[in-house]
């Protein structure tokens, strides 16, 4: 895998890491609590993760990027800016929403599978075409795989933060 890629994808997998180590602390009635009808649970939000992770190797390995809108690096920032922000926005795809109907052991499942998926498409990238795109986002646009692992980054950083408040929500709770 080009070094690059590796420093993003070992500092992406470290943010897996992290979420598992809370999710591990957390019982299946705090997994599952919602603060409200249309609000995620835990567990929900674990579920859009690996939905997004799914989809981007999926789009990955098709490989369909030829003819995608141009590049626009606004969009992307603007995407990357709304994670660092947590701004809420709606899910751009009816894909992406969770159902709250899958299992915790379930999801880890998938997200294993759908991250050495994405390991073994990065090590495919030669040098030459890091900046080819790999992947198209519904607003970002095409993205390479460098902006990908960014994406992919903030996206998980985002949820992160998200799990943690609804952890906080739970202390205070009791659940």
């Amino acid at each position: 895998m080009v070094a690059d890629l590796k420093i993003r994808y070992d500092a992406l997998e470290a943010k897996r890491q992290s979420i598992f180590t809370l999710l591990y602390g957390l019982n299946a009635d705090q997994t599952t609590f919602r603060d409200g009808p249309s609000r995620w649970s835990i567990l929900m939000v674990l579920e859009h993760a690996v939905i997004a992770e799914e989809m981007v190797l999926a789009d990955i390995r098709r490989a369909d990027t030829e003819g995608t809108a141009p590049k626009s690096p606004e969009a992307f920032h603007m995407v990357i800016k709304a994670f660092e922000k947590d701004i809420p926005v709606e899910v751009p795809l009816p894909e992406l929403e969770p159902t709250g109907g899958v299992l915790l052991d379930e999801l880890i499942v998938r997200w294993e599978a759908a991250r050495t998926g994405l390991r073994q498409a990065l090590m495919k990238i030669p040098l030459e075409t890091l900046r080819a795109p790999i992947c198209h986002h519904p607003v970002a646009g095409p993205m390479d795989a460098r902006e990908t692992l960014e994406f992919l980054a903030g996206h998980l950083d985002h949820h992160l933060r998200q799990i943690r408040r609804i952890g906080e929500t739970i202390a205070r709770t009791r659940i």
